[in-house]
């Protein structure tokens, strides 16, 4: 039967966690440092790996190295026959080896290409790979064990082609080998693994085959002991290692029967109930609530070892208490270790079968004598007796009178019983010892004066031995009766939890009592239980429902432990760069080794029990944790998610002008920033020596002033490679600069004055004062102020320029309108202001007819120029009204002004 949950390891489960996962396992990224180093040639590389597998369980592992330096650069592809192209990676240190899930049988090719330096051809090389059909691996990864059914495990389709060839070895989970053959009998719980293989007819294996699986109960217990090896006479007390009631049975190895002891929560076996010394198993059944036709089972082991044997031989008895002349013997019927008889003063070590000890000289009196063997310790009584009593001071034996009571039942149990000596008279000098074969001297003491004593004994034979003025009178066997208690279980230890049911289990009808330490008391019957809320000590009482019933109240006194709250959750554990996914958990508030763990997957199977877990996929999974000991306890599954890792990023660079520096190149790395954590840039000048560029480390930009060669890697939060790549820089000065005037003119009239030109640049923000005024290239102020230029280069650099107005065009002329004939200081001249290059003068009579006509070029500010004196061919004009017309012209602005004004001549 399938379990569900799975388990898996060795090669398969590599396989599955690659193909699922994409993990290409390599070593750790170097941290060393190489400055200034010359690229080698020395090493060669050397592509190697399988060229022929087998596709096993639809799947099957390529693994394939290059070798080489440390420093180089492996470019991996692995092609289809059609051309499709199936993985490409490329990658320093990390990559020299990969290991690639092939999903198909057919042909491929693995091409590899290696960067050494600036070389980008420096090794190319490809290898053909046929991936066959290989064996169908027919193990599951996990099966049932129901009860003592064992379960049969098959390795291969029995359809398999060949499948007689196939060498096939099952073995435990230390690789001991357990078997051989397609089909193998599994009987205990546990890991078994398999080997299987093709043997090619060169010698050498392939279609090589590691399997796995687990064999165990639906429910996971074990079973505790306490002793592993018992001595006839002894007892061992059997139990889980859970709190649950389970079906105890038990048989004599090799072929004994196998009979059930009872239902219950432990069991205590004496080897008084079994048949002689030899290896005894003890299987617990427990049903399980998921797979009601599957109870779980375990097994476990002790031995009955044989007590020391002794023969014991009275060769005479004193002739009187008095007298010490008796005589007795002791044979060791087997090897003994050690023998002691300490009313003698006597003790003897490592003592052979058949060796004989003989003791003389001894009066009347009980001898415990004590052996060990086997790790058993036994004890047996001698008694020397005489009845002849003469020489005391009571020549006879005394009138006295033993009575004795069995053990009685009471409310709360058995009291024990006791016996009563009577000696009918007073006693002077007397002593008393009470004996069993088992304990040696169980009671001892001195006879009161009266004569009359009582002594408390629990049930079993003992012998009453009475010594009076030294003489030692015959010993009085006495036998307790036992009367029996009722018959119950409870678990040895309680944890609870929020709650904790107890169900004390029984074979008869019991009342059971219990009382709370807080003095509460409840009544159930058998079959029902006690909900269990606090910790403390409790008071379990149990007596028979029948009033006739002969069976004496049992009283079991336990103490239960409240669990302090704990939390738990999954953690991602951070192995080397590419290693499957492992999680581990964190737990506060209870000892890891003291609670249960459950894998699940969203199917809500179980997948995993064990402290660390290997994902089998990508997906949503949850963790419960319980304690051990504390039965079911409510538990709330942590809910995580694994996801497929980031194992390359696109590593994107880009050259620009650098915003500091004209005389530098920045080189711009873009990529994934939440998954590169730190970066190393490396240089190769134009003589291919490399450099590794420290004092660019963790740097996403970077400046240059040499050519060459850039390369910059890119590394994960664990120091595993993701991505690289190069560039080549030509580094040459740049001239892109802002370099404005201090100063450029202004003119209100129509003008041709060249409009600012500041150069090619991506962006252009013109302002006056703090006002955006434009955003062209070219710009033409028309006003006075201050005026503050920004441009932005493609590379997204800001340059800023600063300049002021000055307005070129608005002069001052000034004229009469009126002048005087004959008076020179009445005369009509023309004043001008800076800004005119050019002035013309033009008179003209009513008529239209130009009298006069005067050109100035060389015009000085604030000095007539273009004067008349009224005159026309050497006469004076009449008096009366005229035309002025004045031209203003300035060449180097464009500007050109007309002006038109009446000049009254008298």
């Amino acid at each position: 039967m399938k379990r569900n949950y799975l388990f898996t390891f060795g090669k398969i489960a590599t396989l599955f966690l690659y193909l699922f996962l994409g993990y290409y396992p390599s070593i750790q990224a170097s941290s060393v440092q190489f400055q200034n180093k010359e690229i080698s040639n020395a090493s060669t590389p050397n592509l190697v790996g399988d060229s022929e597998i087998c596709m096993v369980l639809g799947n099957t592992i390529g693994i394939y190295s290059a070798g080489g330096d440390p420093e180089d650069v492996y470019e991996w592809r692995i092609v289809k026959s059609t051309g499709e192209e199936l993985y490409k990676r490329s990658g320093g240190e990390q990559f020299e080896t990969i290991k690639f899930a092939f999903s198909e049988i057919g042909e491929y090719t693995v091409f590899l290409k290696i960067r050494r330096g600036t070389n980008s051809d420096f090794y190319q090389e490809q290898m053909s790979v046929r991936v066959q059909n290989g064996p169908k691996l027919s193990l599951l990864p996990d099966y049932l064990l129901c009860g003592d059914n064992p379960v049969s495990l098959t390795a291969l389709d029995p359809n398999t082609l060949n499948i007689e060839n196939y060498t096939i070895t099952w073995m435990d989970a230390n690789r001991k080998v357990l078997g051989s053959g397609n089909t193998f009998t599994a009987t205990k719980a546990g890991y078994y693994l398999v080997d299987l293989y093709l043997q090619n007819p060169g010698g050498s294996q392939t279609c090589t085959v590691n399997g796995s699986t687990y064999v165990g109960p639906a429910i996971d217990f074990q079973i505790t002991k306490s002793a592993t090896k018992v001595c006839e006479g002894g007892s061992i007390n059997i139990s889980t290692d859970v709190p649950l009631t389970g079906e105890y049975y038990i048989r004599k190895l090799p072929n004994g029967e196998k009979v059930k002891l009872g239902t219950a929560f432990g069991i205590n076996i004496s080897s008084s109930e079994l048949s002689g010394t030899g290896f005894y198993e003890v299987s617990v059944r427990i049903p399980s609530f998921d797979y009601p036709d599957c109870p779980s089972e375990r097994k476990i082991e002790f031995e009955i070892v044989q007590a020391p044997e002794i023969e014991i031989e009275i060769l005479e008895q004193p002739d009187a208490c008095y007298i010490k002349n008796g005589v007795f013997q002791v044979k060791a019927s087997s090897d003994l270790e050690s023998l002691s008889i300490a009313e003698l003063d006597f003790s003897k070590t490592n003592i052979t079968k058949g060796q004989i000890f003989t003791f003389n000289d001894l009066k009347a009196k009980t001898y415990l004598v004590k052996y060990l063997a086997n790790g058993c310790t036994s004890t047996e009584l001698i008694q020397l007796k005489s009845e002849n009593l003469s020489g005391t001071s009571t020549p006879y034996k005394p009138n006295w009178t033993i009575s004795k009571e069995n053990e009685i039942c009471t409310v709360n149990g058995v009291n024990p019983g006791y016996v009563n000596v009577d000696f009918g008279e007073s006693i002077e000098n007397g002593e008393y010892r009470i004996l069993s074969s088992t304990n040696g001297t169980v009671k001892s003491g001195a006879i009161p004066v009266s004569g009359k004593f009582e002594v408390e004994l629990n049930s079993g034979d003992y012998l009453l031995e009475v010594i009076i003025e030294g003489c030692t009178f015959p010993t009085e066997k006495i036998s307790i009766l036992n009367n029996p208690q009722v018959d119950f279980s409870i678990p040895s230890a309680i944890t609870i939890c929020e709650s904790f049911y107890l169900a004390p289990a029984s074979e008869e009808e019991l009342l059971f009592t219990l009382t709370h330490p807080g003095g509460k008391v409840e009544s159930v019957k058998s079959g029902e239980g006690f909900n269990l809320t606090e910790g403390g000590n409790y008071s379990l009482l149990a007596k028979p429902i029948d009033p006739n019933s002969l069976l004496c109240a049992k009283k079991i006194n336990f103490q239960a432990t409240l669990l302090s709250p704990f939390t738990y959750r999954p953690v991602f554990i951070e192995d080397k760069c590419f290693d499957p996914i492992r999680y581990g958990i964190e737990l506060e508030g209870i000892n890891l080794n003291k609670v249960n763990i459950r894998w699940l997957n969203s199917d809500g199977t179980i997948v995993g029990r064990s402290r660390q877990f290997y994902p089998p996929s990508i997906g949503k999974f949850s963790l419960i944790v319980s304690p051990t000991g504390s039965g079911f306890c409510p538990a709330e599954p942590v809910e995580f998610e694994v996801i497929a890792p980031i194992n390359s990023v696109p590593m994107d660079l880009g050259t620009g002008q650098s915003c500091t520096d004209l005389e530098a190149v920045t080189i711009s790395l873009s990529t994934d920033l939440d998954e590169v954590l730190s970066t190393e840039w490396i240089y190769y000048d134009q003589a291919n020596n490399r450099e590794e560029k420290v004092e660019f480390d963790d740097l996403f930009e970077v400046q240059v002033k040499s050519s060459g060669t850039y390369e910059v890697v890119g590394y994960n939060k664990r120091g595993c490679e993701i991505g690289r790549n190069v560039i080549s820089v030509e580094v040459t000065p740049q001239y892109t600069l802002l370099d404005l005037e201090d100063k450029y003119p202004v003119c209100t009239m129509k003008n041709s004055i060249s409009p600012i030109d500041p150069g090619e640049f991506e962006l252009y923000q013109w302002y006056l004062e703090d006002q955006l005024v434009s955003m062209d290239r070219l710009y033409k102020p028309d006003q006075i102020g201050n005026y503050r230029l920004i441009v932005t280069t493609k590379e997204g650099c800001e340059f800023e320029d600063s300049f002021t107005t000055y307005v070129v065009c608005d002069y001052q002329v000034v004229y009469p309108n009126a002048m005087i004939l004959g008076n020179p200081n009445k005369d009509f001249r023309v004043l001008m202001s800076e800004g005119i290059s050019k002035a013309e003068l033009f008179i003209l009579n009513r008529q239209g007819e130009l009298i006069y006509h005067n050109l100035a070029t060389d015009i000085p500010v604030e000095t007539p120029i273009l004067s008349w004196d009224g005159k026309s061919n050497g006469k004076y004009v009449p008096t009366g009204s005229y035309l002025v017309v004045i031209m203003l012209r300035n060449s180097v602005y464009g500007t050109e002004e007309k002006q038109t004004r009446t000049l009254q001549v008298l």
